[in-house]
């Protein structure tokens, strides 16, 4: 198996986030503990309680919604027609082996952000997964082959998208 492709930064971002914020939902707890049970009459540490609870909460859920359908990383045989795909999960990533002509519905996205920031993505169906996987694909950086030959339509608009023509990609720089 070759891996083609590799998103070393989203579990190690997204886990050290889920973290943080377990850290904050606990100070929230805690908060909330002092200002009831404490018998402190405080309603400082009931609102912070609150907001620090209910904002790591919102993060969490953010951060779940976001990144659950991320590839990390996708190995592929293209000799025997195999694919093993990991999908971000918090602390363990969700492994999904199935062979490559099953994998369909490839396509290229672009999600606009704010500032209207553009981040480009490969989107897949796997067999077994309810909702596409993403793949997020750099613009400066080159495509892999065994891409071009899975999702050629998709590759295709991509280059076609950021500027760059497949004759460009697949000559060297000078």
């Amino acid at each position: 198996m070759t891996r083609i492709y590799d998103n070393r930064a989203l579990a190690r971002t997204s886990n050290i986030s889920f973290v943080v914020l377990a850290v904050v939902i606990v100070f929230g707890c805690w908060d909330l503990w002092n200002a009831f049970a404490g018998g402190s009459n405080d309603p400082t540490s009931s609102m912070f309680g609150v907001l620090f609870v209910g904002g790591g909460l919102f993060g969490g859920y953010t951060i779940w919604n976001e990144n659950r359908d991320q590839a990390q990383w996708f190995d592929v045989d293209l000799d025997a027609g195999k694919g093993t795909l990991a999908v971000w999960r918090p602390y363990r990533p969700l492994v999904i082996e199935t062979g490559l002509d099953r994998i369909t519905a490839w396509r290229h996205w672009v999600k606009v952000g704010k500032r209207n920031t553009r981040s480009h993505y490969l989107l897949a169906a796997f067999p077994g997964y309810p909702r596409p996987v993403y793949f997020e694909l750099p613009p400066g950086k080159d495509v892999p082959d065994a891409f071009r030959r899975l999702a050629p339509e998709a590759i295709d608009d991509f280059e076609t998208n950021t500027g760059r023509t497949t004759s460009e990609a697949e000559t060297p720089a000078a």
